[in-house]
């Protein structure tokens, strides 16, 4: 087994900020397809719903990206389509390459619905699907300038 060494506190610092590639400016470029290689690198951006002065993933994002805004990441989902909303340890974007490593649990969940699903209605499965492909095309409409 190797043995541990002794960190001072800046070199872990320093260690960690680079691996979080906080201490790049523009490492993985600018605009909207800066996206996908800041979540790639990172493996997932948890979505999440706090907002004191912003959702907290647009946080992660404009503190990798310089020029960030959040039209970019609605572009990388809705119309580059390099990125697609799935639960990994709780609802995040992750990079569309990953795709594969998620399809298994998707095909179970979609045959067996756990228990926080399974009440739901076929009913209510078509109604919500139609109101989001409803949503999809006005969303896709809009960032197609």
């Amino acid at each position: 087994m190797p043995k541990s060494r002794a960190l001072s506190p800046d070199h872990a610092r320093h260690i960690w900020l680079s691996a979080q590639r906080l201490d790049t400016p523009a490492l993985f470029g600018t605009g909207p397809e800066a996206v996908l290689p800041a979540i790639a690198h990172l493996g997932y951006v948890q979505i999440d719903t706090i907002n004191v002065i912003e959702r907290c993933h647009h946080h992660i994002l404009w503190l990798r990206l310089p020029d960030y805004a959040r039209a970019h990441l609605a572009q990388a989902q809705s119309v580059d389509k390099s990125i697609f909303e799935y639960w990994t340890h709780a609802l995040s974007y992750v990079p569309a390459a990953d795709l594969p490593f998620f399809l298994p649990a998707m095909k179970q969940y979609r045959e067996t619905p756990s228990r926080w699903f399974g009440s739901v209605t076929p009913l209510e499965i078509r109604k919500m699907t139609k109101r989001l492909r409803g949503r999809r095309t006005a969303v896709d409409s809009r960032y197609r300038r």
